[in-house]
C-alpha cells in the first residue's frame, strides 16, 4: 500500500479536521493508499510544514501562502457535495506525485 501524509486543516484544527481526515482515510484506503494526517489551524500550517514532509493540505478553512505541495479545498467534500469531483482530483494528484 502506498503511503500518503496529508495536512488537514480547519478553523480550530480539531473536529472538523479530523472528520476531513477519517473521511479522506476511508476514501485513500479504497484506492489502495494508507494515510498519516495531522490536524492543524490555518495559523499552524507553516509550522506544521517545516516539522514535516506532507505530500498534499487539505482544508476546510482558507490556506494563505505557498508551501510546494498542492492544496485542496476539502469543504464541499466533507459536507457531502461533489464528492466525486473532489475525490477523482485528489487521485490524480496522487498519481502525478508518483507514491
Amino acid at each position: 500500500m502506498r503511503s500518503v501524509k496529508i495536512l488537514s486543516v480547519c478553523g480550530s484544527g480539531t473536529v472538523s479536521s479530523a472528520m476531513l481526515s477519517s473521511k479522506l482515510e476511508d476514501v485513500l484506503e479504497e484506492n489502495g493508499y494508507s494515510m498519516e494526517a495531522t490536524e492543524v489551524a490555518p495559523g499552524g500550517v507553516p509550522l506544521a510544514i517545516q516539522s514535516g514532509k506532507f505530500d498534499l493540505i487539505a482544508y476546510t478553512s482558507p490556506v494563505e501562502g505557498d508551501y510546494g505541495i498542492p492544496i485542496l479545498n476539502a469543504t464541499q467534500f466533507l459536507v457531502g457535495i461533489n464528492e466525486e469531483d473532489f475525490i477523482d482530483k485528489l487521485l490524480e494528484i496522487l498519481k502525478e506525485l508518483s507514491l
